[in-house]
Formats: C-alpha cells, sequence, structure tokens
C-alpha cells in the first residue's frame, strides 16, 4: 500500500512504509492508509469523468490535458467574475486580485506589526536601492502617495543582507503596542512602479511577508498568459493560509510571552519544531487545521486563544467567488501516477504546468505532495493515541 503513496510522495516506499507500520500499529491497525489511497483512486476516477473522459480507457497525458482545459477554460471565468479582460493591464489585474484575495481571507487573522511601525521601521532603516530602483528620493516620499507596507514588501525582496540585519535589529526593540492581530494583507504594486521594476527579475509570483502580514503580487507572470489570473489568485490564497499557519505558535504563546517578543522570529521565519511521535514529525500546517476542528474539545482551556482559527481550503474560497471552480475542491491531494509519469490535481500545479507550458513527463507536483503528506499525518493524529499525544507537546509549548 506503501508503494503507491511514496509514488505520489516522491519518496523512498520502504522509509514511508516503516513510519506507516509504526502508525498503524499505535492506532490498532486501523487501516488508515488502505482508506486513503482508496480515496485517491476514486476521487481521480470521478473527477476523469467529470472531465468526460472514461477512466478505464485513459492514459496520463489525455488527463493531463484535459486538466489543462478546465483551468484555462475556469481561468476565464474567473477573468470574467473580475472584469479582467485583454486590454486590462498586468498592474491593474493585478490589484482587483489582489482586493478579490483579501476579501476571501478576511475571516483569519495574523501576527503582525501595526502600520505605523512599519513606516518608523522604514524612515529609520532606508531601503536604497529600492528606492533607487523605484526613483524615489526618500521613504517619506513614498509613503505620502502608497502604504508603507508595500515599500517593505518589495524591500524585502530587493535589499541587500546589511539592511535585513538593520531591520531585524529595530525589530527587537519594539514595544506591546506596536503589535497587533488583524487579518491579512494581499497587496499590489502600484501601476507606477511596474515600468520601473522591468529589469528587476523576480522568482515567485507571490511573496510573503510574515511580520507585517501580507502578501505582495509580484510582476513575475504576466496576466495576460492563460491561467495566469486562476494562477495567481489561487497562489495568493495558498500564500494567507501560509501566514496564519506561522502565526498559530505565536498566537499560542501569547499568554506567557508579549507577541512584540515574538515579531523577530516571525520575520526570520523561524518556526518552533514539533517533536516527532513515532516516526510522524508534525507540521504546523497539520496542527493548524486539527485545531481549527476540534480546538474547543483538544484544549478547552485555550479556546478564547485558538477559537478563532479557521480553516477553509482555497479551491472552497475560490468556488464560492466562481461556482464552476467546484471541480477542484478536494482535488488537493488526488493523483495517479505510472513508471513514466505522475499527473497531479492539485489547482495550483495544474495551472503553473499550463503557464508554464510543461510537458506532462516534466510536471510540477510538489502542491500534491505536500498537501498529501498534510492528509496523511493529519488522518492519524486525528487518532485518539496520536491526538492524545500531540495535544500533550502543544500544552506543554503554549506553558
Amino acid at each position: 500500500m506503501s508503494k503507491i503513496l511514496g509514488q505520489l510522495l516522491g519518496v523512498d516506499s520502504r522509509n514511508l512504509d516503516k513510519t506507516i507500520s509504526r502508525l498503524e500499529k499505535m492506532t490498532g491497525n486501523s487501516g488508515i492508509d488502505a482508506q486513503l489511497i482508496a480515496e485517491i483512486i476514486t476521487g481521480t476516477r470521478q473527477k476523469s469523468r467529470s472531465l468526460g473522459l472514461d477512466p478505464a480507457d485513459t492514459n496520463n497525458k489525455e488527463l493531463y490535458f484535459a486538466l489543462h482545459s478546465k483551468a484555462s477554460l475556469d481561468s476565464g471565468l474567473l477573468r470574467e467574475k473580475l472584469n479582467i479582460t485583454d486590454k486590462t493591464s498586468s498592474a491593474k489585474a493585478a490589484k482587483i486580485i489582489s482586493v478579490a484575495g483579501e476579501k476571501l481571507l478576511k475571516q483569519n487573522t495574523v501576527v503582525c506589526l501595526q502600520p505605523a511601525i512599519v513606516k518608523r521601521v522604514l524612515i529609520a532603516v532606508p531601503p536604497k536601492r529600492t528606492l533607487r530602483v523605484l526613483r524615489f528620493r526618500s521613504v517619506e516620499s513614498v509613503t505620502k502617495r502608497e502604504s508603507p507596507l508595500i515599500l517593505y514588501a518589495l524591500a524585502k525582496n530587493l535589499e541587500d543582507k546589511s539592511w535585513h540585519s538593520q531591520v531585524q535589529a529595530r525589530l527587537k526593540r519594539l514595544e506591546s503596542r506596536d503589535v497587533k492581530e488583524k487579518s491579512v494583507n494581499v497587496l499590489s504594486l502600484p501601476i507606477s512602479w511596474f515600468e520601473k521594476l522591468s529589469k528587476c527579475q523576480f522568482n515567485t509570483v507571490v511573496q510573503i511577508v510574515p511580520e507585517i502580514g501580507s502578501v505582495l503580487i509580484l510582476p513575475s507572470t504576466p496576466l495576460r498568459v492563460k491561467g495566469a489570473v486562476l494562477l495567481t489568485l489561487s497562489l495568493v490564497l495558498q500564500a494567507g493560509q501560509t501566514l496564519m499557519v506561522r502565526s498559530l505558535p505565536y498566537k499560542s504563546r501569547s499568554l506567557f510571552t508579549g507577541l512584540e517578543k515574538q515579531l523577530p522570529d516571525i520575520a526570520l521565519g523561524v518556526q518552533l519544531e514539533l517533536k516527532p511521535i513515532h516516526g510522524l514529525k508534525p507540521s504546523w500546517h497539520t496542527v493548524y487545521q486539527l485545531l481549527s476542528d476540534q480546538s474547543s474539545h483538544l484544549l478547552p482551556e485555550f479556546d478564547f486563544i485558538l477559537g478563532d482559527l479557521n480553516w477553509v481550503s482555497s479551491e472552497t474560497r475560490l468556488a464560492s467567488l466562481v461556482p464552476e471552480l467546484d471541480f477542484w475542491v478536494g482535488t488537493n491531494f488526488l493523483g495517479t501516477v505510472n513508471d513514466k509519469s505522475l499527473v497531479s490535481l492539485h489547482l495550483i500545479d495544474v495551472t503553473a504546468n499550463l503557464v508554464m507550458g510543461r510537458h506532462f513527463t516534466d510536471s510540477i507536483s510538489r502542491h500534491l505532495q505536500f498537501s498529501l503528506w498534510n492528509e496523511i499525518q493529519l488522518r492519524y493524529l486525528k487518532q485518539e493515541a496520536l491526538e492524545k499525544q500531540i495535544i500533550s507537546q502543544l500544552t506543554q509549548e503554549i506553558v
């Protein structure tokens, strides 16, 4: 059974089999792995039928391109919903996507700096290279027109190590009033900045800036490309989820350590590690989902801290905007594999492959692999024997 999971995850099946065997033993041979594999096979076949394919007579290449056609169609529907046309500039399209993304993420909160403090940090440590690229003389000349959050987020991408070190030193001097919990900000660059940044190379579509609780859409992918709008909004929602997950361990400690003391670690991306449980090393992503379902049951004494956790998949959020995108709900850990190729049904994998024009034998599947491993963890941690161990560990972390 572990062979199929190993192939989908892209890991050594023998090592995975050892981990699964230990977990099965601890959960009374519950057969979670077999059930998950059955769901993957059944779910993939059902999605194939939804695409008009016969699962018994469809190869990986045919499924791959059918998924591309569906993603292309759905991206068109999303463009129509957002009123993005071929005449819409990339800067304006990014702004429209940022507004839509922020609305879809508004129910979830993160720990971050107050905007006024972000401006104060920028004035104290001016991002000189960023200002030079944007052709501004000072931080004040930028913040008169634009949010300091946008300048800070862009500077995080363009500045050198010296600037980052100086900012980090400033973050260590924060006071309690400088930090708050708020909804995720989704930022886009002003139209006038796009041309100025044309010579800069960006390796990602979006950038996560945890200390300011923001996601910045970067000018790396032309939004007129087929599938690009759907890919960008999907990545924005995924980044928002990542910010929420990263805030969880800091929220849980907020009773005993001021949030301002934790901002330097948040800025550096320092994540408190959880101890392995019978060979399974829990991720905070999995723990967030576990607590969002059962925090009042698992940690009732901390429910007033953790009770606002709310997990909604990116695909579900998208379907609330465009009902036809409901096809992608539940596809995040679905895929099919043979000796020559792996086809992921994860929306971001599919749209990324579409946008980049990847051949099906060289396709991206890392988002499927992340989601599948997360699903394996979640299903085992929900079993009473392992649930007690993770809760015991979380209680110690909080206290």
